[in-house]
């Protein structure tokens, strides 16, 4: 199951689910471009989109409405070919819920015959959805989206920062009065000085190429305060070894001080086994 929730009515975020002219704008991941896109809302209905890498390999997934019920909910099977190959045939369920000025998106995929398509998939559609909400952002430009669209800029460029090593570039949006809870003891971090040796220890200890990034941003932003959550991909590549992915979760709290959005709080933690309470970064989304 995925959560997002979309700074649009409902019956936009439905629209754009069944609207070739708007699914053809965010319904490929990163990288890659559509080419083609044919839908035919109505149970029973055909749809099929077709993309492209950016080396110019195509790539299909189509199928049929199963149920069509506007504003609420979606039903359709799902088919992907590539390379002369063809999937199963999965199931998609898209539920939409109203709440204030945002919409709530429930998401399931089922049919999978293995974790790792599963997963693969679901990274591809993480990504989906955060062309999805930009595609709001640049449709609906308000205060609010401008916002949202400055703390996208700001966690790129703090990404970046973890690419280079460059610890002055990771603290730039750090508040002087940040109240950090991290992932070890004393758990409790208060002012930029200690979240800076948090990251210069962090910085540290990675070796090879390394980056961090949140595949599902999620953001919803109320005046010069915004909170924005989703998961940490951090991934590590050492000379001669494989890559190594690990994930945890991070909610972040922005002020906007002095014209420039500033973290004052973040909580971060990762998944642990209930029965030894032992961490476990390596489980995925």
């Amino acid at each position: 199951m995925i959560v997002r929730l979309f700074e649009a009515p409902r019956e936009l975020v439905f629209r754009n689910w069944i609207d070739p002219e708007h699914v053809q704008e965010w319904f490929a991941p990163d990288g890659y471009t559509t080419t083609h896109c044919r839908i035919d809302a109505r149970p029973g209905g055909a749809w099929r989109v077709e993309y492209r890498s950016s080396r110019g390999e195509p790539y299909v997934e189509h199928g049929r409405f199963i149920e069509v019920s506007a504003p609420e909910r979606l039903v359709f099977s799902l088919t992907q070919e590539h390379a002369g190959g063809r999937g199963r045939e999965t199931v998609v369920t898209v539920a939409f819920a109203q709440f204030g000025a945002l919409t709530e998106m429930h998401f399931r995929q089922t049919g999978f015959d293995s974790a790792e398509w599963r997963s693969g998939n679901a990274e591809g559609w993480m990504e989906c959805f955060r062309k999805l909400a930009a595609h709001f952002a640049a449709r609906h430009s308000t205060a609010a989206s401008v916002a949202e669209r400055e703390l996208r800029a700001l966690f790129s460029a703090w990404s970046q920062a973890s690419v280079e090593r460059d610890l002055d570039a990771s603290m730039a949006p750090i508040a002087d009065h940040v109240v950090s809870y991290e992932h070890d003891a004393p758990l409790q971090y208060v002012g930029a000085a200690a979240v800076r040796e948090v990251c210069r220890r962090g910085l540290d200890a990675a070796h090879g190429d390394f980056r961090w990034d949140v595949p599902d941003l999620q953001i919803v932003v109320r005046g010069d305060i915004a909170v924005t959550w989703g998961l940490n991909r951090m991934r590590g590549h050492a000379p001669g070894q494989p890559e190594v992915t690990s994930w945890s979760r991070g909610t972040r709290v922005f002020q906007k001080i002095d014209g420039a959005w500033k973290l004052i709080h973040q909580h971060v933690s990762f998944p642990c086994d209930p029965e030894t309470m032992a961490a476990l970064p390596d489980l995925r989304p």
